[in-house]
């Protein structure tokens, strides 16, 4: 109660400078917000996709992948699952991701929104069951954001504002319970994701929500052939390309770590077997591998069993 929360810890011993910035660089998410733009070339992708769809049957899609790649990062990079109240810092207990979702691809269909909780140490398979259960639960029926949302609907204007007001006051001195509110609100969360490819969008730098907790958003594009020059050759080919276009609150994380964060997302998109095993302790001591360090792995271990044998 006042400063204690339920959905997430209070950071102690921050440095004046990052405290600094919860108070004086903005007073809002939507003050406090920077843009990234990161493209992904989509082959490797495609190949894992591909290859996982001949020998196990199991379907994944670029959203699979990528919010993998996200919870994975949230986890490694614990800083990126903070938020800011009342200008105080708090680490997040877990790892919510958030999503729209259209009940069907008509114009006007109605939306709704999903939340699927992580550890983080889950594997690709078990984040696109969850993501996959929650999706066909939200298209064939009320979820609780649906039941929170058409409880409050039939309200006027004034007293709508007045509810939102409250839940405000209430939410910025932690009087609200993870297991109420906070479970059907999309808006509290680690991670908000929107699949554009889905819809064939380009790229979109969505704005943070000054309701909820959120800190941090991210689309994804369709993909489209494009130009891309070789870092080590300066040769210049057409690729099928996607972007992400990310929105994130510049509060509680600096250049330095998104810095960090771009490198290991780029590594998991290179190289999403990487994301086929579950979170180890050197994961955490060391960053994921590149497609060629992950060949060079293999055959160090291949040539190990052989020495064994």
């Amino acid at each position: 109660m006042f400063g204690r929360r339920s959905d997430g810890k209070k950071i102690k011993g921050m440095s004046g400078f990052d405290r600094m910035q919860a108070l004086m660089v903005g007073k809002t998410r939507v003050d406090s917000t920077n843009f990234f733009t990161l493209e992904v070339i989509s082959r490797q992708m495609d190949e894992f996709i591909k290859q996982k769809t001949e020998q196990d049957g199991v379907a994944y899609s670029y959203r699979d992948i990528a919010i993998a790649a996200f919870v994975r990062c949230f986890y490694l990079r614990p800083r990126l699952n903070r938020f800011v109240v009342a200008g105080n810092f708090y680490q997040r207990k877990h790892i919510d991701v958030s999503m729209s979702v259209h009940k069907n691809l008509k114009t006007g269909a109605n939306e709704t929104a999903i939340k699927c909780r992580f550890t983080g140490r889950e594997t690709l398979k078990e984040i696109k069951q969850s993501l996959d259960t929650e999706i066909k639960r939200a298209i064939s029926s009320d979820n609780g954001t649906d039941s929170f949302s058409s409880g409050m609907a039939w309200m006027p204007t004034w007293m709508f504002r007045m509810a939102v007001g409250l839940f405000k006051f209430l939410d910025r001195f932690g009087l609200v319970s993870d297991k109420t509110l906070f479970k059907a609100s999309p808006f509290h969360c680690s991670i908000f994701f929107s699949d554009l490819k889905s819809i064939h969008m380009d790229t979109v730098w969505h704005h943070l929500y000054n309701f909820g907790n959120c800190g941090f958003f991210a689309t994804m594009s369709k993909e489209k052939k494009k130009p891309v020059s070789d870092q080590k050759t300066g040769e210049i080919k057409t690729e099928q390309v996607f972007e992400f276009g990310a929105s994130i609150d510049e509060r509680f994380i600096d250049g330095l770590y998104y810095h960090g964060m771009v490198k290991m997302l780029k590594r998991y998109f290179e190289n999403p077997a990487g994301l086929e095993e579950p979170v180890s302790e050197e994961d955490i001591k060391q960053p994921p591998m590149t497609p060629k360090q992950a060949k060079k792995a293999a055959k160090r271990k291949r040539g190990k069993v052989k020495s064994e044998k």
